[in-house]
């Protein structure tokens, strides 16, 4: 019989040894990164030809590190353009504001009971008024072009259907935050300031300094604005699975008191009226979250 030639372990195709494959996530180390790719060549590390494609190596990662750099150069330099609109936006509108101010101003004195005497009792409180409305006006007028320059800088990073969930939130979150300072300019403000005004009549004569009391209504609006935003917060967290709408509903006693004594520490007077005045609102709100978290699917 003829000898057949026996493969040498050299050329076997069981003990030749298998190239691996260059992983470059799993090493990102420039140095390991250039022994995976003559590895992985099967180059000689003296040959002409492995000389030329380290440099090449070379060049290439050196290439890619100055695209990274300069991407998030990029993204710095588009954040503060960006901040530097929002900051022209803030100061034009709150300039304008400013002129509104005495006009808004009045329409908060109307709220107060005919009996009731505004005074200043230092120099400037007028004018620390004015500011604090031209404040509270310019960041309302400004907030469409702030929420647009955030959103265009945050939304190209998004999925399709995150930019359809961001953009629903905040637009009814505004109009929820709307809604809240309305309703404690119609309904929470007058009754807050009847009772405490009132209450004390017998005793002195009410003359309410017009800063401390321009403060107070601000104060007492953005906190009932900030209130309403309950089915935004509940949302978010069914979307990070810390809550779900089978729970909420389980845990609605708990829920109730949250909500006496978030209306207790809010109200001013602490009088069943006033306090009822904010807590049905967020009980009504509590209830929209559960709707709006079990038809969204959370």
């Amino acid at each position: 019989m003829p000898n057949t030639p026996e493969s040498s372990p050299e050329t076997s195709p069981e003990t030749s040894p298998e190239k691996k494959p260059l992983n470059h996530e799993a090493n990102t180390e420039p140095g390991v990164q250039q022994a995976l790719f003559f590895e992985h060549s099967g180059q000689d590390p003296g040959s002409n030809l492995h000389t030329a494609s380290e440099t090449a190596f070379k060049v290439g990662l050196k290439s890619t590190q100055t695209e990274s750099a300069m991407t998030i150069f990029s993204h710095l330099t588009e954040l503060r353009r960006r901040i530097i609109v929002c900051l022209i936006s803030l100061t034009g509108t709150v300039m304008a504001g400013f002129f509104w101010a005495k006009p808004v101003i009045s329409i908060f004195q109307a709220l107060a009971p005919e009996t009731v005497v505004f005074v200043q009792r230092a120099p400037g409180e007028v004018l620390i008024c004015s500011l604090m409305v031209a404040l509270f006006l310019g960041s309302a007028l400004a907030s469409p072009v702030i929420l647009y320059q955030l959103f265009s800088f945050v939304l190209p990073g998004l999925l399709q259907r995150e930019k359809k969930w961001l953009l629903g939130l905040v637009f009814f979150g505004t109009l929820l935050f709307l809604a809240g300072v309305i309703f404690s300019y119609y309904w929470v403000l007058p009754v807050a300031l009847l009772f405490l005004i009132d209450f004390g009549q017998t005793i002195a004569r009410p003359e309410l300094s017009i800063q401390l009391y321009i403060g107070f209504c601000l104060s007492l609006m953005f906190t009932t604005g900030a209130l309403f935003e309950l089915p935004m917060v509940l949302f978010a967290l069914s979307v990070l699975r810390i809550v779900t709408s089978q729970k909420l509903i389980t845990e609605w006693r708990w829920a109730l008191i949250i909500i006496g004594i978030v209306a207790a520490i809010v109200t001013p007077t602490q009088d069943p009226l006033s306090m009822s005045i904010i807590a049905l609102p967020m009980i009504l709100l509590y209830a929209l979250s559960i709707i709006m978290i079990r038809a969204s699917g959370y």
